[in-house]
């Protein structure tokens, strides 16, 4: 062997003192493993956003909403709807007070329904301010007809009992998603519409971090027109009909009631783009 000098020697002992450990296996693999899943997460988002440009819209109305995303909210829905029937049948009461049929829907009536327009727009504001209907899907059934056209940028059926059965469906989900403190609506403006003496017209805005892994961000506004017209307040269509049938005589005040018999909502953004914000990670750290 060939003998060092001192200060070479000494300064091989320091590099060697000074080289880095070599790295353990399970740290090694955990960084592999966080660069594949970072390097997939980016891929999913930018298909995602090849799916948000091809199908967005200019408008937020329900007709122009591209069928692939009417399709994906459809089928959330009666995936949802699935599982709230399920659950309904595991439950001794729920036929008793849960049944969705439209005799149960008028028991559910609180009795005290909206019989001036005034009275109408302080109820439907207070859906919005109170209620905050929009997270909670708790809406009062009395101000609505049982034939009402529900309308929005993904969705359009009619009948209240649909309605009620797809907010409450969704009930569960939003409570632990969206709890209290986490949510808010933004009630911007409510009043009848200067050009349709028969529509109530609410301005709104829905805020909400959602309590999932990737914790989205929902941020959407909206306008909602409420069509609404006289209506007998105990909903018995029979009579009604026995009354064209007679020529339409005129009914006591006190026994009519206004209802919303369409309800219309759009939104500033497009379809595409809710639902973009709802697969959007980490979105309020961004802000």
């Amino acid at each position: 062997m060939i003998p060092l000098c001192k200060p070479c020697h000494l300064s091989s002992q320091r590099a060697f003192r000074s080289a880095p450990a070599p790295e353990h296996p399970a740290t090694f693999n955990g960084r592999r493993n966080c660069v594949v899943s970072r390097v997939k997460r980016r891929q999913k988002e930018r298909l995602m956003m090849r799916f948000v440009r091809a199908n967005s819209g200019k408008y937020s109305d329900y007709s122009e909403t591209s069928s692939a995303v009417k399709t994906i909210v459809s089928g959330m829905t009666a995936v949802a709807n699935t599982l709230r029937q399920r659950m309904k049948k595991r439950e001794e009461d729920a036929s008793s007070s849960l049944s969705s049929s439209p005799s149960s829907l008028k028991k559910l009536r609180n009795g005290n329904p909206a019989r001036t327009v005034e009275m109408l727009e302080r109820r439907i504001a207070d859906e919005f301010r109170v209620k905050e209907y929009l997270w909670t899907g708790d809406i009062d059934v009395d101000l609505f007809s049982l034939k009402c056209v529900f309308t929005d940028p993904t969705l359009s059926f009619t009948g209240l009992e649909t309605f009620r059965d797809n907010l409450e469906s969704l009930q569960p989900s939003l409570r632990r998603i969206a709890p209290e403190g986490k949510r808010r609506v933004e009630l911007r403006e409510c009043g009848k519409d200067e050009d349709s003496a028969d529509v109530v017209v609410a301005k709104w805005r829905m805020v909400g971090n959602l309590q999932l892994p990737w914790r989205p961000k929902i941020d959407i506004q909206g306008e909602t027109r409420f069509q609404f017209r006289r209506e007998r307040v105990d909903d018995v269509e029979e009579e009604e009909e026995e009354r064209e049938r007679k020529g339409g005589e005129e009914e006591d005040e006190n026994e009519t009631c206004l209802r919303v018999v369409s309800y219309r909502e759009t939104w500033s953004e497009t379809a595409s783009e809710a639902l973009w914000q709802l697969v959007t990670p980490f979105a309020h750290e961004k802000e």
